[in-house]
Order: C-alpha cells, then sequence, then structure tokens
C-alpha cells in the first residue's frame, strides 16, 4: 500500500484560528452576527459558520445599523472602520476585530515607511483584501502593486517613469517566499542608479534609496517550505484550500515548480482514484485556512481508495 504523508504544518494558522474563535463566541453570546467578507477563505468552514448563525455579507451597506459584526482576519482599510462608526458599530460596543496581528503589523511597516518619505510598492494579489487593506495606509487606489515575480519590468518601469526620492517594496504576508527573492533579484539586475537592500523588520535604518521588508509571514513560510520539503519526496501532492486562498495557491504553485504531478482541492469528493495508479509515496498539503479535519478527511479517502478498506485516522497535524 502506498505511503501517506502530511507535510509540516498544514491547516490552520494562529491567526485563521483565532478569527473563527472570535466569530463563534460572539455569535454563541449574541445570535445573529455579521462578518464583511470571507472570515477565511475556506468555503467549508465559511459554511459551517452560517450554520452557527453568522451572516456574510459582501456589501458593506448590506450590515444594519447597531449590528453585531466582526471583521475578517484580512484587514480591512480605514474607510471600512468610518463606514461602520457611521452604522454605530464600534470597538469595544459591537464591532469585533479579528484582524491577524500579522496583517497588522505589515500596515504598521507601510504607514512607518510612508511617513519616512518612501515611495511604497507592494507585492501581492490586487483583488486580496489585505492588499486592499494596505494600499489604503498608502495611496488608496494608486497604491503600485505587482502580483508576479516575473513582473520586475513592470516595478523598473514606475521607478524610472516617477521621481521619489526613496523607494520601498513590502509583501502581502500569504505570497511565495521564492517568488519575493525572484522579483527583488530580477529588479536589481535592471536598475541602474542602485539596488534594493534588505531593510529589517525593526524598521531602524530607514535612510537607503532602495528597500525591501520581508513581511511574507512566518506560519506562510513555514507551510511553503514544509510543502517544498514533502513534494520532492513524493510522487504526487494533493493540496486543500479554498479557491480563493493565496497562500494555499502558492502551495499548489510550489508543487508544480518542483515538477510532481499536483491537484488542488476544496473536499475529499473531488479526489480522483486514477490519480493514485501506480504511485509509491503520496504527500497531502493543506493552507493555512484549511481546518485539520479536511485533512484528516482527505488523508482517510485516499486510504480507502488505495487500500480498498473504509477506515478514519484522526491525525496530529
Amino acid at each position: 500500500m502506498p505511503s501517506i504523508k502530511v507535510a509540516k504544518n498544514s491547516g490552520f494558522c494562529f491567526g485563521v484560528k483565532k478569527a473563527i474563535e472570535i466569530a463563534e463566541e460572539v455569535a454563541e453570546k449574541n445570535g445573529k452576527t455579521y462578518v464583511l467578507g470571507q472570515l477565511v477563505h475556506n468555503e467549508r468552514v465559511i459554511a459551517d459558520l452560517e450554520n452557527k448563525g453568522i451572516v456574510f455579507v459582501d456589501d458593506i451597506n448590506e450590515i444594519p445599523q447597531n449590528a453585531i459584526t466582526v471583521l475578517r482576519a484580512h484587514g480591512e482599510p480605514g474607510t471600512t472602520y468610518k463606514i461602520l462608526r457611521d452604522k454605530s458599530i464600534t470597538k469595544g460596543a459591537n464591532l469585533n476585530d479579528a484582524t491577524c496581528p500579522l496583517v497588522t503589523l505589515v500596515h504598521n511597516v507601510a504607514i512607518k515607511l510612508k511617513n519616512n518619505d518612501y515611495e511604497v510598492i507592494i507585492f501581492g494579489k490586487h483583488d486580496h483584501p489585505e492588499s486592499i487593506g494596505t494600499s489604503y495606509h498608502l495611496k488608496g487606489k494608486d497604491t503600485f502593486i505587482v502580483e508576479n515575480a516575473e513582473d520586475s519590468d513592470l516595478v523598473v518601469d514606475y521607478i524610472n517613469k516617477t521621481n521619489y526620492e526613496k523607494y520601498a517594496i513590502i509583501s502581502q504576508t500569504t505570497m511565495s517566499v521564492y517568488g519575493y527573492k525572484k522579483l527583488i533579484e530580477d529588479i536589481n539586475s535592471k536598475l541602474i542608479d542602485g539596488k534594493f537592500d534588505e531593510i529589517p523588520l525593526n524598521l531602524r535604518d530607514l535612510t537607503k534609496k532602495y528597500g525591501f521588508v520581508d513581511t511574507i509571514c512566518n506560519p506562510t513560510k513555514q507551510r511553503q517550505s514544509g510543502t517544498e520539503e514533502l513534494a520532492k519526496e513524493s510522487d504526487i501532492m494533493i493540496i486543500i484550500g479554498g479557491l480563493n486562498s493565496s497562500n494555499s495557491k502558492e502551495l499548489y504553485a510550489k508543487c508544480k515548480e518542483i515538477g510532481v504531478e499536483s491537484h488542488f482541492i476544496q473536499v475529499s469528493e473531488q479526489i480522483n482514484p486514477k490519480w493514485f495508479e501506480g504511485k509509491e509515496k503520496i504527500g497531502v498539503t493543506a493552507g493555512a485556512s484549511t481546518p485539520d479535519y479536511l485533512i484528516w478527511e482527505v488523508v482517510n479517502k485516499i486510504k480507502e481508495m488505495t487500500s480498498g478498506k473504509k477506515e478514519f485516522v484522526k491525525l496530529k497535524i
């Protein structure tokens, strides 16, 4: 029978776990609770929370006056808090902020860089709530965001067309570690008047003309390194994550880059038994918004398909 291994650090990160705990506790205590956007990027988790009385809305105008409200882990722009205040929804009363502290850290880094005369560029996804929230602290919709590691030319063109004294690059917390490194290296190979050097997170030295800050969070780094390690020794990788989960997509991209057969799924029902024909080493990994029970379901489904025996083993992730 094939061996099945789960990558180190797979599943919920502490920020996601805390956000879910906050939402569940608030709903249990107060009843109907509103959340703007997806609390976490996982369809199964969202459905489970809806069954507990939590209402998810995409438009802030759908949140009633004085409603019990929870803000998601990805962070929000300041305009969100202002609109909620106008609805008499405030912290300490009926607003519960589940923003991940590591996202708040990125906001603080962005603000300090801006206040020290840096033109700040974000390595992130244009439509991701975290990048949108960080953009608010910089130049709003005019903040320059680069999505792909291969788009160094766009960054260099932007620098050449503008005339700021200093430039800094920061990253969305869930982007590829390798991709961020590649982006910086490619930019540096094309700049003619300097290079981007790392600015430590303490931001003590803000004199560099070009600098970048490593704001990819440790949980993301741990999942990417654990997935890479397992993918290199596997015949096939199964990646579990929400359709809109940035960090899960990065895990899938990393497996594809290594060259191992890879399949990105949301639930165990999507698994095809033909995938495992002739495979001896099966690897499973999961993004930071994937609960342990989904990982257990997938692993046990694979065991059933490859052994012909139906069993349920609860794993320690």
